[in-house]
């Protein structure tokens, strides 16, 4: 019986469905954190948590099964059967780039707090003027 169950799960097109409600579930789950919470960690956090979600949605619809990755061939004649890398390298460098936002988003909210005490939004009065 779970042979038959892992069968099913290893077909494509289930693969494929799991992918997307999984990251659709974790997007929303972050757009609920956006949503309710008021401290700035707690919305970065929720901000990545919606990046994550967005890039196993990408990667998990590029990836195909039965494929190899790139790297493994020898890069003059093997050619076949390969995964297309360029999605993967979009979003490695989507990584980097969303990575550099959230040190430079914590690193103001830090400095704000510093200057001010404040650590939640609905406090924040200062930056109206």
């Amino acid at each position: 019986m779970i042979e038959t169950l892992l069968n099913f799960l290893n077909q494509e097109e289930v693969l494929q469905v799991i992918i997307v409600i999984g990251s659709m579930i974790l997007f929303f789950i972050g757009l609920f954190g956006i949503l309710t919470q008021r401290h700035f960690i707690k919305i970065f956090i929720s901000i990545e948590i919606m990046e994550i979600a967005i890039f196993i949605f990408f990667i998990g619809l590029a990836f195909q099964k039965g494929k190899t990755a790139p790297m493994l061939g020898d890069g003059i004649t093997k050619f076949i059967n390969m995964n297309d890398p360029i999605p993967h390298a979009m979003i490695l460098t989507a990584i980097v780039i969303g990575m550099a936002v959230l040190a430079l988003g914590v690193s103001m909210a830090i400095e704000y707090n510093k200057l001010t005490g404040i650590t939640t939004i609905d406090k924040m009065n200062g930056l109206k003027n």
